[in-house]
């Protein structure tokens, strides 16, 4: 009876952890979202900029957190790369924050994860894209 207990909890505890894109169980690419803002915003296909750095608050509207995780080994690049897709999909001009990092995954010992914001800027014409670090992609 308590090794059916158990094994019930641990059945559980694998199923839920399933669900998050820096899981080491996860057997897909996975790319998700949180979305935060009560905004919508069009879906496009111009470049979004990613960037590591941050940008004042009041600068921006946060549509919601960005999380990639891949399954096999790569390059941090296929991370930004599904960021700046998502970040499409989203409407965002932009991805900020942007932390990359290699982890257990799926099939390999050190897959490529990611995460950051999605923004849309509230106005384009004062950002000053010199003293940012980033990359369009």
């Amino acid at each position: 009876m308590k090794n059916g207990v158990i094994f019930v909890g641990l059945f559980i505890l694998l199923v839920l952890s399933g669900c998050s894109a820096h899981n080491p169980f996860i057997i897909k690419n996975t790319v998700q979202n949180s979305q935060v803002s009560e905004k919508s915003f069009q879906p496009h296909s111009e470049k979004v900029f990613i960037s590591r750095d941050s940008m004042p608050a009041d600068s921006y509207d946060l549509i919601g957190f960005v999380e990639v995780g891949k399954i096999w080994y790569g390059s941090s690049s296929n991370v930004l790369e599904s960021m700046a897709n998502r970040g499409r999909e989203l409407g965002a001009d932009a991805v900020i924050e942007v932390k990359t990092w290699h982890q257990p995954s799926g099939f390999s010992w050190a897959a490529p994860h990611g995460s950051g914001k999605a923004i849309k800027y509230k106005d384009k014409t004062k950002i000053d894209y010199s003293k940012l670090h980033g990359d369009w992609l």
